[in-house]
């Protein structure tokens, strides 16, 4: 039965096959080799701690991307996801160190959007009332 169905399955990627995201993808800039001022802006704001140093050095293109999309909520949290999982299939990823880094930046990220959302209107009547 289960030799019926590993012609289904896919398998692992052809390295020669063409691959159709290939035609997507923009060319390659020379600003994609170095880090941005605006990069090395918002590095020097993040928490010594949570700075990515080693996706900076290896993937500086990814780290102006993350950095041009930081004070956008919404845009940040989809590319630090679409980084961290593969909805693709076949992505090579990132070498562990990278992922790591990556996985702190996210989770630094999410405990920063919510300790600056706004306090909503019941939050707010409720802490002036005392309730909580």
């Amino acid at each position: 039965m289960l030799d019926a169905l590993k012609p289904l399955l896919p398998g692992p990627p052809d390295p020669d096959a063409p691959q159709p995201w290939n035609a997507q993808r923009r060319t390659p800039r020379a600003c994609d080799l170095a880090l941005t001022g605006t990069t090395r802006r918002w590095l020097r704001q993040l928490p010594a701690r949570r700075r990515p140093l080693r996706l900076c050095m290896l993937y500086p293109r990814v780290a102006n991307r993350i950095a041009w999309c930081w004070p956008d909520e919404a845009l940040c949290s989809q590319m630090l996801q679409d980084l961290l999982f593969d909805g693709r299939g076949g992505r090579q990823g990132f070498p562990p160190a990278v992922e790591r880094e990556l996985r702190r930046l996210r989770e630094f990220h999410m405990q920063h959007r919510v300790e600056t959302a706004p306090e909503t209107f019941w939050a707010r009547a409720g802490r002036l009332a005392g309730l909580a």
